[in-house]
């Protein structure tokens, strides 16, 4: 390797420890982040909320489809 490179390698990583050190420190996609794991947290509840309670609203469903159907209707 002649030196041209070598200095050329040195700059490029002295760029970069640079551009990551200011990218670390920078909080702008902060909020970003904060949205993205709240909305996932928001869908899991509401997943859990619903595979809790679709047992108890389907077997009520049933019991009023279960009475409907049994019931005559008079003229």
């Amino acid at each position: 390797m002649t030196n041209r490179y070598i200095t050329c390698a040195r700059f490029a990583g002295a760029q970069f420890k640079g551009r990551a050190r200011r990218w670390g420190q920078s909080e702008d996609g902060a909020v970003t982040v904060d949205w993205v794991v709240l909305t996932a947290t928001m869908t899991v509840i509401g997943g859990v909320i619903v595979s809790l309670t679709v047992d108890g609203t389907t077997d009520v469903g049933n019991q009023i489809g279960t009475v409907l159907t049994e019931k005559t209707v008079s003229e």
